[in-house]
């Protein structure tokens, strides 16, 4: 009874390209990106026959997710636990803007083994994680032998790849995602697998 988990990261949004830590900022996809979407939506649909579709509830995620969706026939189901970290204060700032605003913060955020670090109002890094972690392990005990879509953020994704393959989601950078990326994993009992990470051939 496995459950076929389709982790797909949203396209290209206007704070991608300006260099800006979104987090639960909302952003436009550039035109770039709304390309990106319906071509990886032309791919998924015709790979995979999908079960259910998730996306996170910031415009980015669910305007990536509208294509697969309306190939699909399915509903876009939103799920507020699929969201970016939130960065707090430091949401929306380019990096300079946050190195010159807050830096003894920006030191302390390159060590991701600092699990308790949260920028000025923001969410901790463990929270994030342990949201990251309920949030899948919710969705594959929700649909056991069915294939799932799920859109949402380089954050999220990148976190939950981390802790499937070495139990560290802290160690996110090695795992990191493209723009409408997709990564297949495999969850049967107890166990996730990586069957392919990071595809993006359709682009």
């Amino acid at each position: 009874m496995a459950t076929r988990l389709l982790l797909i990261r949203h396209g290209e949004s206007d704070d991608n390209l300006a260099g800006r830590l979104a987090g639960w900022t909302d952003s436009a996809l550039t035109e770039r990106g709304a390309e990106q979407a319906r071509r990886m939506a032309r791919y998924v649909s015709e790979a995979y026959r999908l079960d259910a579709m998730y996306s996170s509830p910031l415009l980015r995620a669910q305007k990536t997710a509208e294509p697969l969706a309306a190939l699909a026939g399915l509903p876009i189901l939103v799920r507020d636990d699929l969201r970016e970290l939130y960065f707090g204060a430091a949401d929306g700032l380019t990096v300079p803007e946050l190195v010159a605003r807050f830096p003894t913060d920006w030191e302390r955020a390159q060590h991701e083994e600092d699990l308790e670090f949260r920028f000025p109002g923001g969410e901790a890094r463990v929270h994030f994680h342990d949201r990251v972690r309920r949030a899948f392990s919710a969705l594959i005990q929700s649909h056991p032998d069915q294939t799932i879509a799920v859109v949402s953020h380089g954050g999220v994704l990148s976190s939950f790849l981390a802790d499937v393959v070495e139990g560290l989601p802290q160690r996110w950078r090695g795992y990191f995602c493209d723009n409408c990326a997709l990564s297949e994993l495999l969850a049967d009992g107890g166990n996730v697998s990586v069957v392919r990470r990071s595809v993006v051939e359709y682009l």
